[in-house]
């Protein structure tokens, strides 16, 4: 009897333990997520020659933008584009990209209302 009770003892006790560290992994993890969305929020774009050209570190994570206008991009946010069907000479097919929501449909960004550049901030 002693033995069961032992047993349940220390299953409850790894019980326990595995619970603390799983919530306190979501909350890592939950946290991570708050900074990264700040700081996409708080980004608004770059010069796409800066970004896309062949002086860029490539240990680097490149930011979302869109290359024809530089403005920042966010996860759910998409560029505007189309594929030929025929491959190129380089056994590649061409992508033409219009650019995004903002220059290729013309939305207004909530972003225009602040007279700061926001590549001026970042160090290419």
């Amino acid at each position: 009897m002693l033995s069961f009770f032992s047993i349940l003892f220390t299953l409850i006790l790894v019980g326990i333990i595995l619970m603390f560290f799983y919530s306190s992994e979501d909350k890592r993890i939950d946290k991570e997520k708050l900074e990264r969305e700040k700081k996409e929020e708080a980004f608004q774009g770059a010069d796409p020659k800066k970004v896309y050209g062949k002086n860029w570190d490539k240990n680097v994570q490149r930011p979302r933008i869109c290359p024809v206008c530089g403005t920042g991009l966010k996860k759910t946010e998409f560029l505007y584009a189309y594929m030929e069907d025929a491959f190129g000479l380089n056994g590649r097919r061409p992508v033409h990209i219009y650019g995004c929501k903002f220059c290729y449909l013309g939305q207004v960004s909530e972003s225009e209302s602040k007279s700061e550049s926001i590549s001026d901030t970042l160090d290419f």
